[in-house]
């Protein structure tokens, strides 16, 4: 390849990188930015509602921006301590004023004014600069107009009527700042859709759905999650609370006895397609016991598998219900667990034996490595001798992973990585009691968490490893957990991590406070931290989005005589890891031509094709999933030359928000003398069916087999034309390379851009 040529290909490579912003990067934003505050300075009574209005402006299509300083660090004293005083004012920055409690430092400083204030304060009343802390959120001055009636919406009860969304049985204002003038923040999450959430129905589900309703974030269905405990016909699909999952449902279609079923990807936390039905699920207290049980047609299980007669079905195996939740985290999607949950999954260890009949999939230890029970006799507390080995005599550690820790002090806590989301408070953090309310790794077992990964966020004054109570880590050890800082290392892991496994969130303590307003040392923060998670989750973000691209060929038809007919194939491709559920694809005609026929069970009505696609998956597609790419072909009827105008719409969901994609194409029809299909007009030679001109720039006239055709020209395909002497130069990379700058031109061309969201 020539030095023009690589010229030509290392500029496109770095407009398209250019064009692309990064995910974890400082911007500017200009006056009229909206600002969520998160600290107790500003945002006390509505902190916990402050996830509601996110969730409601991202279903509607309004882009949020999650604002925390990577080199952000913890002061651990009071910020009034003498002797140790905070570097930043509470309130208002030159004041004067410490916060009387510990705190992480400031996100950014900005300028601003009141829109909407939890404490009262009038609207459009200067601030003046605040430092602001705790992971604040932003929209962006562009999308100010849209975003100001939603807020308004959720924060004034006399609109709800007009606004049916925004009801909910608990109700705070959420403050909401505007910049007066520009500032810069660093970016670490830019948000763009609403999660959908599964609460797992485990007898204490009323705890999670305490801190969702009250945040006010609401089913798939837009209800509220119930504030009861689930009965048998209340909850799970087909009921009005589908979102609400059972152990039963979750574990799906366990077989019978005489054919035991292996699919762990059968319950409902999987769509019918095979991808999964929920961005994330939460558990807050399944007990071990209950993991341990088999059932056989409603019942205990016989002694032996012989018998148990062959056609009773497995009615229940909890270990199946973990390997289930494990098959699920293969994805980009979340799973958070507290108090006993935590050790009802990461403890699982399969168990070939009758009843259980585990493989290897029903293994838990989504974090934790699983420990190596020492021989006997034992020689630390709390460990029995059972078979020659040493286990933990408490069932809720057995299998571990993790032993149980007493609740640590909240005053002895230490808070690592405040640069993560997940771990965005404001004040001191509190911990509760319950039947597991920290965790320990156990030396005796020799447990560590999965390639030393750094998950724990916050730990007891000896921890890590020790009395943890907050951890966040991806399935196995993937990957690192939140971004990478620094600068991007040469041929290593891209900057925003973009990580294909699934991520999981372990809280110690039973059950957290919703008391507003939030102080510093309430145990609120707990509940805080859990809704820090839904937004963790990588199908808000826009790491976690499908990246659909569409194209339409052929862009120029050469016909005989008119009128004439000629098929269009529009294709459509996802190249990210996000799948597009519920998918829709639209081709709109100008209304010059007809449209005669639409295959793959493409509905016309008047200039529209649309096909239903179901969903798409992400890039790496799994084994039995949705194909990530397609083609559907119409069949247009043109009555004369000239260019037509075609557009191709692609409308689909990731998670409860809608997204609408359009691309246009201009189609150039005209006569083609020689047949080769391209218009005269545009040929090269429109005499001669093997010339016609090299669109695609490598070397080699497209119509060398005697029709347009640039993929299998002479150089794509040696044995026609010359044998492929006209690419003998730019064989190999320099032949591959040269086709990289004709796909990143078509990438780049102006006519294909367009895109918009619509809400749900």
């Amino acid at each position: 390849m020539t030095k023009s040529a690589f010229k030509l290909v290392l500029a496109l490579v770095m407009l398209v990188a250019i064009g692309k912003p990064a995910v974890a990067a400082n911007r500017t934003f200009d006056t009229g930015t909206l600002i969520i505050p998160m600290d107790l300075s500003y945002q006390a009574d509505g902190n916990l509602q402050s996830y509601g209005l996110i969730y409601q402006l991202l279903r509607q299509g309004v882009r949020i921006y999650w604002l925390i300083d990577p080199d952000k660090t913890y002061h651990a004293a009071p910020c009034n301590t003498a002797g140790d005083l905070c570097a930043w004012d509470c309130a208002v920055e030159g004041s004067g004023v410490k916060c009387p409690y510990p705190t992480a430092s400031p996100d950014f400083t900005a300028t601003t004014k009141v829109v909407w204030s939890d404490a009262g304060t009038a609207p459009n009343t200067v601030i003046g600069t605040h430092r602001y802390r705790g992971g604040p959120f932003a929209i962006d001055a562009a999308d100010r107009v849209r975003a100001l009636p939603i807020i308004a919406a959720w924060n004034d009860k006399t609109l709800w009527v007009a606004n049916p969304w925004a009801m909910r049985t608990v109700f705070e204002v959420v403050t909401v700042h505007e910049a007066t003038a520009a500032f810069s923040a660093n970016v670490v999450k830019d948000m763009l859709a609403a999660p959908t959430i599964a609460v797992f129905s485990d007898g204490n589900e009323d705890i999670a759905t305490g801190y969702l309703r009250a945040a006010g974030i609401p089913q798939s269905t837009g209800a509220e999650f119930p504030s009861a405990k689930c009965g048998a016909a209340t909850c799970g699909p087909g009921t009005g609370n589908p979102d609400m999952l059972s152990p039963e449902a979750v574990a799906g279609d366990l077989g019978t006895c005489g054919a035991p079923n292996s699919n762990h990807e059968n319950g409902a936390l999987f769509r019918a397609d095979g991808l999964p039905a929920f961005c994330q699920i939460m558990s807050m207290h399944w007990d071990v016991t209950t993991r341990e049980s088999v059932k056989c047609g409603g019942g205990n299980c016989p002694a032996t598998q012989a018998e148990c007669a062959a056609t009773t079905p497995f009615t229940f195996n909890g270990h199946e219900t973990v390997a289930e939740v494990r098959a699920f985290l293969n994805y980009p999607v979340h799973f958070f667990a507290e108090c006993q949950a935590v050790n009802a999954y990461e403890n699982t260890v399969p168990n070939p034996a009758w009843p259980f009949l585990d493989d290897a999939g029903r293994d838990g230890h989504f974090l934790t490595t699983t420990g190596t029970p020492p021989p006997c006799p034992c020689t630390e507390a709390g460990f029995s001798c059972i078979n020659n080995v040493c286990v933990p005599t408490d069932i809720r550690a057995r299998g571990a992973g993790f032993l149980i820790a007493p609740q640590p002090a909240s005053s002895t806590l230490k808070v690592l990585r405040p640069d993560v989301p997940y771990n965005q408070f404001d004040g001191a953090f509190a911990t509760v009691g319950g039947s597991e309310p920290a965790y320990n790794l156990s030396s005796y077992l020799q447990t560590t968490y999965k390639n030393n990964r750094q998950v724990t966020l916050i730990t007891g004054p000896n921890g890590p490893g020790v009395s943890d109570v907050w951890m966040s880590g991806y399935l196995d050890g993937a990957c690192d957990i939140g971004p990478i800082l620094g600068p991007p290392v040469p041929g290593g892991a891209p900057r925003s991590n973009h990580c294909s496994k699934g991520k999981i969130s372990y809280l110690g303590g039973h059950a957290f406070s919703t008391s507003t307003p939030l102080a510093s040392g309430s145990t609120t923060m707990g509940a805080r931290l859990f809704l820090n998670a839904l937004f963790e989750a990588d199908c808000v973000t826009a790491d976690g989005q499908p990246e659909i691209t569409l194209d339409l060929v052929p862009l120029q038809i050469g016909v005989r005589s008119f009128p004439a007919e000629s098929p269009l194939t529009a294709s459509y491709a996802n190249s990210a890891i996000g799948a597009a559920i519920e998918t829709s694809l639209v081709q709109i005609a100008p209304a010059n031509v007809t449209v005669v026929s639409a295959d793959g069970g493409g509905a016309i009505a008047g200039d529209r094709v649309t096909w239903t696609l179901g969903s798409v998956s992400g890039m790496p597609a799994r084994a039995g999933d949705p194909p990530t790419s397609g083609t559907r072909t119409s069949t247009i009827r043109f009555d004369a030359g000239g260019d037509y105008t075609f557009t191709l719409e692609v409308s689909y969901l990731v998670g409860s928000t809608r997204f609408v994609k359009t691309v246009p194409f201009v189609v150039h029809v005209g006569l083609d003398s020689d047949g080769d299909g391209v218009p005269d007009d545009t040929d090269t030679d429109p005499d001669d069916p093997n010339k016609c001109g090299d669109l695609d720039m490598d070397g080699c006239d497209d119509c060398t087999s005697g029709r347009y055709d640039p993929a299998n020209d002479a150089c794509d395909n040696p044995g026609t034309g010359d044998g492929g002497g006209c690419c003998s130069a730019d064989d190999g990379v320099a032949g591959s390379l040269t086709l990289s700058v004709i796909g990143l031109a078509l990438v780049l061309r102006p006519r294909r851009r367009g895109s918009r969201h619509v809400a749900m």
